[in-house]
């Protein structure tokens, strides 16, 4: 669902294809933002950052996620997507003191990243 609303946003027609999302996915690979991998699936918290980090560019963060007890929880693929998305207020803990990048991300959180990068982006 995320790269699709991703492609979506880019201006891609993605209508079509062998499923609803497939050329979302094409358009995806093509620009590095996703690997394709289980387009079906969960996406945890931290591949959500990475999808969204990508899509932006992947810019140069300049924090991190240290404060959290988790923070060595986080892959290593995704360690400036994450930095990325808590410097600039998309992800917040799931508590005070827990990121849980490897939890799913439910729908209320995904609907919040997205709103919050949306806001961020204008």
């Amino acid at each position: 669902m995320l790269v699709t609303v991703l492609a979506r946003e880019a201006g891609i027609d993605t209508d079509g294809g062998d499923t609803w999302y497939a050329k979302a996915v094409e358009w995806g690979i093509a620009n590095g933002i996703t690997d394709g991998a289980n387009p079906d699936g969960e996406i945890t918290r931290e591949q959500f950052a990475a999808m969204l980090y990508r899509y932006a560019g992947s810019p140069r963060p300049d924090g991190g996620f240290d404060s959290y007890d988790d923070a060595a929880s986080v892959s290593s693929w995704a360690e400036d997507a994450m930095a990325w998305a808590v410097e600039s207020g998309l992800i917040t803990g799931r508590t005070e003191t827990t990121l849980a990048p490897p939890g799913t991300a439910n729908r209320a959180e995904a609907a919040t990243l997205l709103q919050r990068y949306f806001e961020m982006a204008i």
